[in-house]
């Protein structure tokens, strides 16, 4: 049990107090994906042929940070977002504003890094792609990581309201089998990331 779930389970009602319970084995549950979910406050990446974007959420899971670091794993198709200092190497500004003003999401122009993910993924240019993010901890360092296969994509032109469209290998699933699940977010820097040059 993770700390967070430990935390939560302590918070509930004693166990002895619930009455009869049922015994479980997780084998063969699916934990379902939160791209099957409403989830415009979830922090997000969106890729275009020509550019990427953070949403406001991502923003504020680490606020008055106006720098990153992008990591890419390109076997594993992830991405990492690294807080970091204006003044790190390959630091990347993904947000306006700091200081005295409020820090803004803002779109990062980047034709060619934007070109070798969608080469990568092998995406088609005309729609653009989201990808939900999950908090990470490598190394006692909270960083924030995309895995780039679990997207959803919509039509490059349209406008917010556009129709979301999911990836048709999750048709006949849920999500990941639970006994895989937790070991599908862990990450090991050392294990094959690159910094990626500045977009």
């Amino acid at each position: 049990m993770n700390e967070d779930n430990e935390k939560l389970f302590n918070q509930s009602q004693p166990l002895e107090e619930l009455g009869e319970k049922e015994i479980v084995d997780l084998a063969g549950y699916q934990v379902t994906r939160g791209e099957l979910f409403a989830h415009q406050r979830e922090p997000a990446i969106t890729i275009w042929p020509d550019r990427i974007k953070f949403n406001m959420a991502c923003l504020r899971e680490f606020p008055g940070i106006t720098h990153i670091q992008l990591l890419i794993h390109p076997e594993q198709r992830r991405l990492i977002i690294r807080p970091c200092d204006r003044n790190a190497p390959d630091s990347l500004r993904w947000a306006s504003g700091g200081g005295e003003k409020d820090v803004k999401n803002r779109d990062m122009i980047c034709r060619i890094f934007a070109g070798k993910v969608f080469d990568l993924m092998q995406w088609d240019k005309q729609y653009r792609y989201k990808m939900l993010g999950r908090p990470a901890v490598c190394d006692g360092e909270v960083l924030f990581l995309f895995k780039l296969s679990d997207f959803e994509f919509f039509v490059a032109g349209e406008k917010k309201r556009s129709k979301g469209y999911l990836r048709m290998d999750w048709r006949d699933s849920f999500g990941i089998p639970a006994e895989q699940h937790e070991n599908s977010y862990k990450i090991d820097l050392a294990d094959g990331y690159i910094i990626t040059d500045k977009i």
